[in-house]
Order: C-alpha cells, then sequence, then structure tokens
C-alpha cells in the first residue's frame, strides 16, 4: 500500500512537471556585431545586448551577420550576469544576405549585370570599360571598386544609393557624377 502511494505520488509530481511551460526569457534586436562565441544586439530601445553562443546547437542558433534582425531565447548563466543564446531566430535578414547574387537588366538594347559574389568580389557585362573588383554595404550604400580600362592600377569607387533591394530585385541609384541607375533582376 505504501509502495502504491509512493508511486501515484511520483506519478502526479511528474505529470505537473510535464505540464509546466518552460519558457526561456526573449529579447529582439538588430544584430552590431558577431563572432564565432557571441553575438551583440541593438534592441529598439536602444540598450546594447551581448550573449554567448559557446556550446550552443548550431541548428538552433545560426550564424548571423551585422543588420539581421533577430529574435533570441537565452538563459541566464550561473554567474547571474551572462546571457546564453538557446534558440535564435532571424526575422528580417541583412542587405549582406540578399545582394550577393547574379544580377540581370535584359530591358534595354544590350544586356547590363552585375555579379555580386559571396566573397565581396565582382564583375560586370554590358559596361564598356569596366573592370569591376569588389564590392562592400555600408548601410543603404553599395560601393563598388572599379579599375580604370586605360590604367588598371588605377581605381576608383562608384557608391550607389540602394532604392530597392528584396530576394528579386537590386534597383540602385549612383551617387556619382557619369554612372547610371541601375535597375536589376536576380537571375536564377
Amino acid at each position: 500500500m505504501k509502495q502504491t502511494l509512493t508511486l501515484l505520488v511520483i506519478a502526479a509530481l511528474l505529470s505537473v512537471a510535464g505540464c509546466r511551460q518552460n519558457t526561456l526569457p526573449v529579447v529582439e534586436g538588430q544584430v552590431i556585431d558577431s563572432t564565432i562565441y557571441s553575438v551583440t544586439l541593438e534592441t529598439p530601445d536602444g540598450e546594447t545586448v551581448a550573449l554567448s553562443t559557446r556550446g550552443t546547437d548550431p541548428l538552433l542558433v545560426p550564424g548571423v551577420l551585422p543588420g539581421d534582425y533577430v529574435r533570441v531565447a537565452y538563459e541566464v548563466l550561473p554567474d547571474d550576469e551572462s546571457l546564453r543564446a538557446v534558440q535564435l531566430d532571424i526575422a528580417v535578414p541583412s542587405s549582406y544576405r540578399l545582394v550577393p547574387g547574379i544580377w540581370r537588366d535584359c530591358t534595354g538594347p544590350a544586356e547590363v549585370g552585375l555579379v555580386l559574389a559571396e566573397d565581396g568580389s565582382a564583375q560586370a557585362t554590358g559596361l564598356p570599360g569596366l573592370t569591376l573588383q569588389d564590392w562592400s554595404l555600408d548601410g543603404e550604400q553599395l560601393a563598388i571598386s572599379a579599375a580604370d580600362a586605360s590604367d588598371p592600377k588605377t581605381t576608383c569607387t562608384l557608391l550607389y544609393y540602394i532604392e530597392k533591394l528584396d530576394a528579386d530585385s537590386l534597383v540602385v541609384r549612383p551617387l556619382s557624377e557619369g554612372a547610371t541607375r541601375l535597375a536589376l533582376g536576380r537571375q536564377q
């Protein structure tokens, strides 16, 4: 009888423990820095939050890039100060995730295109006299460095304001004289 009562009490405790919600605190914000072992966010309130990613499951806490807007469930570590990410979801991807690719405009008399590689290198088609070298982002500006066709040792930087960027289109307006506005579609 005593053994049956003990088993009933244990079963009741386990069922109550099984129903208890284990919710973790959550923070949202834009990634302002990330390393292999940490991610730092700026919250909508302007606060900076640093979270450890050491020892986390990469399927639950994937790598992030500056500019990604993320939602992170975290736990407080035993020192009561450090936070460790348990699950990270990228709510809004950074432009760095969208820009790399092959972009084409086939609407004009000649095809114009850009190949913006993930490693930062760049190539152009249909833009005579322009040998592209690399590209980078600075906020909403796309910077493309190019070698001068007449003197390859001389380079210039073409600055474009990104008017539109999504998975299928890239529209950039030049910030310098002599450059052309480009409305490009992603080549599949």
